[in-house]
């Protein structure tokens, strides 16, 4: 082809191209809305979609999937785009040609799936207009299914960026370090109740409850149903679910208990609605069966909103107490939280349906119900998007008030389920994955039945999302007499069936004696930390008691074990720190080769002593190797900025959800744990000498990375490196650090520890270990011999 040819050719394509940009320009200009399926009325994003482009009719929409047969009734036009290849330029190309032209002013996308974050991307890059991300339901932390890589993409390119609940907001804010806002569900004016609506005594006396909107898992719908047929407590439920994979039979679940009353349109719903004494909201259990963790732990549902603003009707959410739903009733005292637990759901369903709780409650909700309006929420949308952030803190600041509640109907008599045959569980403060000791306990004892928890202290906020039934009690210096008198208080009405506790200080000790004591029941412990031989926190007889009245008594490894049974002649068992199933890895991974090649490793979990991060700082700048620090980084010790320690080698990148951290960690080669040297510069020998930090074992069984210990070789945490071959030890010295930095990376090394954390890691598995820890208290010994068996003898340890 000749040079006037191809001159020819390219004037043509230039003309063609001009001509389409004067038709686009001659066109009116619309807002793009990418989303996962149709916009309408069978779902609840597509509702909320409505909502927000109700006032706008230039509007162009991009789905990836057709999940209601491809009936849409929204916008101007909207086009199925589901993409057979990830090819940047293909996608392009693709979306380019789909539109033809049109003009586009701002987009706003609420992504699914990876087509929508590729459609979304595309659009961005062709028009270079603003662009808001609305985070409905979580696919990236809890569930895998966008790939990081896209999310952090889509993120970095979008000018505004929404999250439907806090919680939300939070983990992606944490995981990708970008700004977000609180948007939750809202509805629209018309069918605002701001005014309460009481309902009449017989009405009441019905105890008649409604489920409003689909049930998001066969397993929520099951256990719901066993709830109503055991206590034969009725409901009726409006919505339309998807039969396909949520299957029932109407006569056999009306059977049950719960009659289903099909679709009705919002306008229609709004009656049945408000003659409802509550509404039932399932969520997950929070036990290993639990199949819908990322539904339950950071979106609030739509109807949530839809309830309480337009039926100003009380909630019962049943299942998770760390749900995002349960934390949104409780927070606004809009409703309760019970477990899957006949005995419970009926306690709660009386304490709902009484005068005094409806009273109250609707009141509050009346006070909360205009600010979920979405009267004028698409502009608001879009002028936040001009702005880069929202025009006002309508959202930011929504707290309960109660300004306009008599002074009688301000306190709410306090929901004490009656919990018959209790697991009373005892802590030093708040379960809550803020601290390892928390986390773990909610790990061992999830999904256990009316959990009646007992905590000494607050340490964060009261943030605590465990037990079915939990108080704060402290004992003090009260006699003993009066610390019972308090369990005995506390208690009452309940039944108890067995008591565990994992302790901390003297009032643990105490009230696990006194429940001991007043119910007879057996009694187990599990030291995770030790306060009692290096530290001195529980004075030896108060110890020697308490140990003496335990079934079963747990450590969570050898040398912690071995101490107290040499000190107190008590047989002692292993109990370690276990693992989440759904993380034990069970593939061999290998490190990114730039992060090899840059000597670049990992730092996680937090650091308990100031001594040791500033041995840690001076060996890692001299040692001259870089470490992403993923962890609790606000110390009251901690003077100097995350900018200054960055400078010497080390990054913060803040706390991590557990999911994202695993796969965070198998991309590294090397994880650094600083621990104690056990000489005249150690500030904690408390801590080491004894002690055994849970994330060593959670690196080996969810990431398998090779582990560098700082500090001496004596320590439980060294040992159990080098028990299981999965790292190294050295001390806190620039030269020794570097040796064992090239140590771990070199490939055969690098390859066999992984190979030997890959064998050791799956026995580390919190598969089973609910059942396994109580079958152990009732028989007085471990029902199996899966952990003894486990920790290899080291060559010290060998006669």
């Amino acid at each position: 082809m000749n040079t006037l040819t191809q001159q020819a050719q390219l004037r043509q394509k230039l003309s063609a191209r001009l001509e389409q940009l004067r038709t686009a320009q001659q066109k009116p200009q619309l807002d793009a809305i990418v989303t996962h399926c149709e916009i309408n009325e069978r779902q609840g994003v597509g509702i909320l979609l409505q909502r927000i482009g109700e006032q706008n009719q230039d509007i162009l929409t991009i789905r990836s999937h057709n999940l209601y047969d491809g009936v849409q009734d929204f916008g101007k036009f909207n086009f199925c785009l589901k993409h057979d290849s990830q090819n940047q330029f293909y996608i392009l190309n693709r979306v380019s040609q789909t539109l033809k032209g049109h003009q586009i002013r701002r987009i706003l996308s609420v992504p699914y799936f990876t087509d929508d974050v590729l459609s979304t991307i595309a659009l961005k890059d062709l028009y270079d207009v603003p662009l808001c991300t609305y985070l409905m339901d979580d696919q990236n932390i809890y569930a895998r299914n966008i790939p990081d890589r896209y999310i952090r993409e889509l993120l970095a390119k979008s000018d505004l960026c929404l999250g439907i609940s806090r919680e939300l907001c939070q983990a992606y804010q944490q995981k990708y370090q970008v700004q977000f806002w609180w948007l939750p569900p809202v509805i629209p004016g018309k069918f605002i109740q701001p005014q309460s609506q009481l309902l009449s005594s017989d009405r009441l006396a019905t105890q008649r409850g409604i489920i409003v909107g689909n049930i998001w898992s066969p397993a929520w719908l099951n256990r719901l149903r066993g709830l109503t047929r055991t206590t034969s407590i009725p409901l009726d439920w409006y919505g339309k679910p998807n039969r396909n994979w949520l299957k029932f039979e109407d006569h056999e679940l009306q059977q049950d208990g719960i009659t289903f009353r099909g679709y009705l349109p919002e306008a229609e719903l709004v009656a049945p609605l408000r003659q409802a004494p509550y509404a039932v909201v399932p969520t997950g259990a929070g036990d290993d069966d639990d199949d819908r963790p990322e539904i339950a732990k950071l979106s609030l549902p739509s109807r949530i909103s839809f309830i309480t603003a337009a039926g100003n009707t009380p909630i019962l959410v049943v299942g998770r107490r760390d749900s995002v739903a349960a934390k949104f009733v409780e927070e606004f005292e809009i409703g309760v939280v019970c477990s899957y637990d006949a005995n419970e759901f009926q306690d709660a369903v009386e304490y709902l349906c009484s005068a005094q709780v409806q009273q109250i409650m609707r009141s509050r909700i009346a006070e909360l119900a205009s600010a979920l309006s979405a009267d004028g929420i698409g502009e608001w949308i879009w002028n936040s998007l001009a702005h880069g952030r929202p025009i006002n803190t309508r959202f930011e600041n929504l707290k309960p008030r109660h300004q306009n509640l008599t002074a009688a109907n301000q306190r709410l008599p306090r929901f004490k389920q009656k919990l018959t045959d209790a697991s009373v569980i005892i802590t030093l403060n708040e379960v809550t994955e803020k601290h390892g000791t928390g986390a773990l306990v909610n790990r061992i004892f999830a999904g256990t039945p009316r959990v009646f928890s007992i905590r000494s202290h607050n340490h964060y906020g009261a943030d605590h999302q465990f037990g079915d039934v939990s108080i704060q009690l402290t004992q003090g210096s009260c006699t003993r007499h009066q610390a019972f008198q308090n369990i005995l208080n506390a208690l009452r009405g309940c039944t108890v069936a067995r008591a565990f506790c994992v302790p901390y200080a003297p009032d643990d000790l105490i009230s696990s004696i006194a429940v001991k004591e007043l119910f007879n029941v057996p009694l187990g412990t599990y030291i995770m930390d030790d306060q009692n031989i290096v530290v001195k926190s529980i004075p030896d007889p108060l110890m020697l008691e308490f140990l003496s009245k335990c079934s079963v008594r747990f450590a969570t490894h050898p040398e912690l074990r071995d101490a107290y049974e040499a000190k107190y002649n008590l047989k002692f068992w292993l109990l370690p720190a276990i693992v989440q199933e759904t993380l034990i890895n069970r593939t061999l991974h290998q490190p990114k080769p730039e992060l090899v090649a840059s000597k670049t490793g990992v730092l996680i979990g937090s650091i308990w002593s100031k001594n040791w991060f500033e041995m840690l700082q001076q060996a890692t700048q001299g040692a001259n190797i870089h470490l992403d620090w993923f962890g609790h980084n606000q110390y009251y010790w901690l003077k100097e900025s995350l900018e200054s320690i960055r400078q010497k080698g080390i990054t913060s990148h803040g706390i991590l959800p557990e999911p994202e951290l695993a796969e965070q960690l198998k991309s590294y080669p090397y994880v650094i744990v600083p621990t104690g040297t056990l000489d005249e510069r150690d500030d904690r020998q408390e801590l080491s000498r004894l002690s055994l930090p849970g994330r060593i074992i959670f690196v080996m069984a969810t990431a398998g990375t090779p582990v560098i210990i700082l500090g001496s070789p004596k320590t439980g945490a060294a040992r159990f490196v080098q028990r299981f071959g999965i790292g190294t030890v050295c001390d806190y010295d620039a030269e020794q650090l570097r040796a064992a930095v090239e140590h771990v990376t070199t490939p055969t090394v690098q390859r066999q520890m992984r190979e030997q954390a890959l064998a050791a890691g799956p026995q580390f598995s919190a598969v089973g270990i609910r059942d396994w820890i109580w079958n152990s208290l009732a028989k007085g010994e471990p029902s199996d011999q899966r952990f003894e068996q486990l920790f290899p003898d080291l060559p010290d340890e060998v006669e």
